[in-house]
């Protein structure tokens, strides 16, 4: 059992979305692209107590905000279709009336029997959410329904209930600070589901109730605070009858079984003898195992008939309990949804199971599954996952450059440059651009044509090459920034001032920073213009690039060619607002 596809239209901040899942899948994504309303969407449909609240849903859940009609058109909705396949026969007997077929080698679902017998389709149930404002009575709606069977207008006939979707035993983890409420008897809660799945009915709330309402908070226990009470008594009987004025006392008598289940928490052991604490102000650690012990209960009853959804498994975590989180939720569940920010966590997965996610300015939210290119080996891909490309599958915006000097030198320049003239540079970060290494420049193109693919947008930077070769690379990002040079070095000592080139090779001598390897070209030996050259040779400068920007003193100091690409940068994530329209000029008569 898996979902294998989700619609959502119209929900919070996106307006359309059509995600097609295989398995355990990790999104990935910078923050704000949709990861976790992707999750919030599918619990809607398939989540067995989300509608159980009181308002399932309200004004800010749909996108931009816009649920009313207008102009005599219906109100919008908000729309979740779920698609959950490879159902095992207990379920197919279960939802017999509303199966259809899923066929992965198209990707859809088909209704009749000719379908169900072609090769691989797999029965299937379709789940529809659809959420609106109704005008007439001034609330939100909220309702979920099986796509089968369908009437002779063409609209489903059976309502999805709580039950049916308990079948399903999908649970999201809004992370492991989930444990915070883990043993609360919230509605919700890791202790409330398991309740509900082992169909275990608490007893305890009417006689603790009753219990509660003969409690008397203080009373005799504390005279002088009785006395006062007692006085208050005496002064109210000159005013009402007696009977009526009996001698006002605290208790607990407002609580209701809703406020029993917020209220209500389980306590642990501390270490202390004979002391235990609300198991919230456990340690990390203990909460974590205590979150991963209920959810082995879960999927022990359903016989890992559940999926779970978890959001940021790494938080507060260390990187080796990080992985042993994702492999002990992923072998508890028949599928596994995560989202995360972690290397240690994305590292875990097979690239086909990497779901990038990116959303553009109206509201369309693209999925694109991660398939490394002819020229990545999967070993360069893990080996290098860390330092190179985790950091850009997780960011919006993606700068390749063709070597270790450029990607040290453009995030440099750009820290320099920003603090002088903020107004037309920024940092790379701050514009949400990740420099990434290809390595060569052979390897600029493929590496720009990979991150667009994933819906990034990509800028290349490069030094001077052939017509044919840099068309490659031009056609493969959306904007291309060719150095006019040779090389990096050639750059810089071409185009930093001669005065500023003689200050730093002096001050860096002066500070015993000068490599021993090239003291045969300080002067008087050679130029200083000779010495600066030959210092950002030698190791191809990436050790010193960074020493060299940060002498900087003004934005002149910073080459015109790295300060054009900096500045078209900032234009490319950040364009500038259009101009305002003109004012009109009226005529005489209407001044």
């Amino acid at each position: 059992m898996r979902i294998v596809r989700v619609h959502i239209a119209n929900f919070r901040g996106v307006r359309q979305a059509d995600i097609e899942l295989d398995g355990t899948v990790v999104f990935l994504g910078d923050n704000n692209t949709g990861k976790s309303t992707v999750l919030e969407a599918i619990e809607l449909a398939v989540g067995a107590d989300r509608l159980s609240r009181t308002q399932a849903i309200d004004e800010h859940d749909f996108f931009g905000g816009d649920y009313q009609a207008r102009d005599g058109e219906a109100g919008k909705k908000i729309v979740v279709e779920v698609v959950i396949s490879e159902l095992d026969d207990q379920l197919c007997t279960k939802f017999r009336n509303n199966l259809e077929f899923w066929r992965p080698a198209s990707k859809d679902v088909a209704a009749d029997l000719v379908a169900a017998a072609a090769p691989g389709t797999k029965p299937a149930v379709r789940v529809r959410f659809e959420g609106a404002y109704d005008a007439d009575a001034d609330e939100f709606t909220a309702k979920t329904w099986f796509a089968v069977p369908r009437n002779d207008q063409g609209v489903p006939q059976a309502e999805c209930r709580s039950g049916d979707k308990r079948e399903f035993g999908f649970l999201h983890l809004r992370a492991l600070r989930t444990g915070s409420r883990a043993l609360s008897m919230e509605r919700g809660s890791l202790l409330d589901v398991i309740l509900r799945t082992y169909e275990v009915r608490t007893r305890m709330w009417e006689g603790l109730l009753d219990g509660l309402r003969d409690l008397d908070v203080v009373g005799a226990k504390d005279p002088e605070f009785g006395k006062i009470l007692t006085d208050i008594r005496d002064a109210m009987r000159e005013i009402v009858p007696g009977e009526w004025a009996d001698a006002p006392h605290l208790r607990v008598s407002e609580l209701t079984r809703e406020d029993l289940r917020r209220v209500l928490k389980s306590f642990l052991a501390t270490g202390v003898p004979g002391y235990a604490a609300p198991f919230q102000h456990q340690g990390s650690g203990t909460i974590n195992a205590l979150v991963l012990a209920m959810l082995g209960l879960i999927a022990q009853r359903r016989q890992g008939r559940v999926i779970f959804a978890m959001e940021e498994p790494e938080l507060s975590l260390p990187p080796h309990v990080q992985k042993r989180v994702v492999d002990k939720v992923r072998d508890l569940a028949a599928q596994a949804l995560f989202t995360s920010h972690s290397p240690y966590v994305i590292e875990q997965f097979a690239p086909e199971q990497m779901t990038v996610m990116t959303r553009d300015g109206t509201g369309l939210l693209n999925a694109a599954r991660v398939v490394l290119p002819d020229n990545l080996k999967l070993k360069v891909f893990r080996d290098g996952f860390r330092t190179r490309f985790c950091e850009a599958l997780l960011a919006r915006r993606v700068l390749v450059v063709e070597g270790k000097t450029e990607l040290v030198a453009y995030s440099a320049a750009a820290r320099r440059a920003a603090s002088f003239e903020p107004q037309t540079y920024d940092r790379l970060d701050t514009l949400g651009w990740v420099p990434f290494d290809a390595g060569s420049q052979t390897a600029v193109a493929d590496f720009a044509r990979f991150f667009r693919g994933l819906g990034k947008m990509t800028a290349t930077i490069f030094d001077q090459q052939t017509p044919a070769d840099k068309a490659v690379i031009v056609a493969a990002c959306d904007q291309a920034f060719e150095q006019p040079y040779a090389g990096f070095e050639n750059l810089l000592n071409a185009e930093v001032p001669a005065n500023m080139q003689s200050w730093f090779v002096d001050w860096f001598n002066g500070q015993g920073e000068w490599p021993p390897a090239l003291t045969n070209v300080l002067p008087p030996a050679g130029t200083h213009d000779a010495a600066f050259n030959a210092l950002f040779l030698h190791k191809k400068g990436a050790d010193y690039i960074t020493v060299f920007f940060e002498q900087c003193t003004g934005a002149a100091h910073v080459p015109q060619t790295m300060r054009t690409i900096l500045a078209a940068l900032k234009t490319m994530a950040a364009p500038p607002a259009p101009p305002p329209p003109p004012t009109p000029i009226l005529p005489d008569q209407f001044k």
